[in-house]
């Protein structure tokens, strides 16, 4: 397995003229230390208290820097049965003989507050895993974010993750959703091909035409282009018919 991922990053290579197999032993050693730490990191937050954990996955999925409030609300609305159901089967293992919630419970329903999670949040500082600024938190590192990310189920990742989505878009104020438009937007389009209903399906494409205009103005003309081309998926062939002022100002502005 370790010698297929050298394989599959080249850095290991076969020499046909040589004839024999080479490496570079600097990227190789750097490769075996990087594993290693996330190995070590993954093994450390699985030994965290469950919300620890949990709120370690919510955070991954909001980038290298979140608002404690955004975790706190994901968590109020999402019950700890659906969250449970996302880790990793090595994580939800080692919380089967701790204190779990009821499947259709949230975690602010154990008080009808969000204390609860000021313990989590003092654990997962101490433990030197992100740093606290006020009500910012921000992973130490990049391979402590991707260790945390590791803590879901890789099979539920774009699930979980459109479900974050899902849940800020429903609870954030609408300045605070325009401050956090594109990693909403982003988290939602995560699962864009499970998006089951049309109404589902054109609001995520309204979604990503507002982000893309707002990239565009930005100056972020690639990342726009992702965003109308997500939006146009979003609608398929049927947006012409259905919604084709939406269509053809995915279109128009993706093409300038």
């Amino acid at each position: 397995m370790f010698l297929r991922s050298l394989y599959d990053e080249k850095l290991l290579q076969y020499n046909f003229g040589a004839m024999k197999w080479t490496w570079d032993d600097d990227a190789v050693n750097s490769k075996i230390v990087t594993d290693n730490v996330a190995s070590v990191l993954v093994d450390k937050m699985n030994r965290l208290q469950e919300d620890t954990q949990k709120m370690l996955m919510v955070a991954s999925c909001l980038g290298a820097s979140f608002k404690v409030s955004a975790i706190v609300e994901v968590m109020k609305n999402i019950s700890d049965g659906e969250i449970r159901s996302s880790m990793r089967s090595s994580s939800s293992s080692i919380l089967t003989g701790s204190f779990l919630l009821n499947e259709g419970e949230s975690f602010a329903s154990r008080d009808g507050s969000v204390s609860s999670f000021a313990s989590s949040i003092k654990e997962f500082e101490e433990e030197g895993l992100v740093e606290m600024d006020n009500e910012t938190g921000r992973f130490v590192h990049n391979q402590v974010q991707s260790a945390a990310f590791e803590l879901i189920s890789p099979e539920q990742r774009n699930s979980f993750r459109a479900k974050i989505g899902s849940t800020l878009l429903n609870t954030l104020s609408p300045d605070e959703l325009e401050t956090n438009l594109f990693e909403v937007v982003g988290l939602l389009n995560c699962a864009a091909s499970e998006t089951e209903t049309d109404v589902e399906r054109d609001q995520l494409a309204k979604l990503n035409l507002r982000a893309g205009t707002k990239a565009s103005d930005n100056g972020a003309f690639d990342t726009a282009n992702l965003y109308f081309q997500a939006g146009r998926d979003a609608l398929g062939s049927r947006g012409w018919e259905d919604d084709y002022s939406t269509m053809l100002d995915l279109c128009s502005d993706g093409a300038n």
